[in-house]
């Protein structure tokens, strides 16, 4: 009777130990969304996104005494986008090609940097975003929107640590790019 229960059991912690962790960070920020412009009369704009980052990874952690690279689960670029998206369509815009303005977000950096010892960990994230604008009258604009984060804690940073850390500067700078008008301004000036 032990042997049955017992067999079962040892197996199961086994193959427990020899589960791999996932290197992917689950990346799902808060949008906020700005208020609608009632003046906007059929304004059209085009979006696209765009990732400068020389290196994919979101943070570098040592894990087993191997520095493993963590990778964001969407594409950035578009998510970016979507946002943006999502940002413009509730102050009005419509979006399109063929528009009079022009968007572009760019990630230029997200990262976390995570330091670790047998008792503690840090994340210190960092997130800079640029959205130019170009109009067909060729006046152009370029606003950067930056963030940075830091937490501790006890022990190994896990994934969901790291997430929590990457989302939480992402939803800051979403926020600020609600926010800001500048772009909202520009497009206004330079789509007539």
């Amino acid at each position: 009777m032990i042997k049955k229960i017992c067999l079962p059991l040892v197996a199961l912690f086994l193959l427990a130990g020899c589960a791999t962790r996932s290197n992917t960070i689950d990346v799902a920020p808060q949008i906020a969304l700005p208020q609608q412009d009632p003046s906007l009369m059929g304004i059209t704009i085009s979006i696209n996104g765009a990732d400068n980052r020389s290196d994919r990874a979101l943070a570098k952690v040592t894990r087993d005494n191997q520095l493993t690279s963590l990778t964001p689960s969407r594409d950035l670029r578009f998510l970016l986008q979507e946002v943006l998206e999502k940002q413009m369509t509730a102050r009005g815009y419509m979006i399109g090609p063929n528009s009079p303005v022009d968007l572009q977000v760019i990630v230029n950096r997200l990262f976390a940097d995570v330091s670790q010892g047998n008792l503690r960990y840090n994340i210190a994230t960092k997130a800079d975003i640029s959205i130019n604008a170009t109009a067909k009258n060729g006046n152009r604009m370029n606003k950067q929107y930056r963030s940075t984060y830091t937490v501790e804690g006890a022990f190994q940073a896990s994934n969901s640590d790291i997430a929590k850390a990457v989302n939480t500067v992402l939803t800051d700078t979403i926020a600020d790019m609600a926010q800001d008008t500048s772009v909202h301004d520009f497009i206004k000036q330079n789509a007539r």
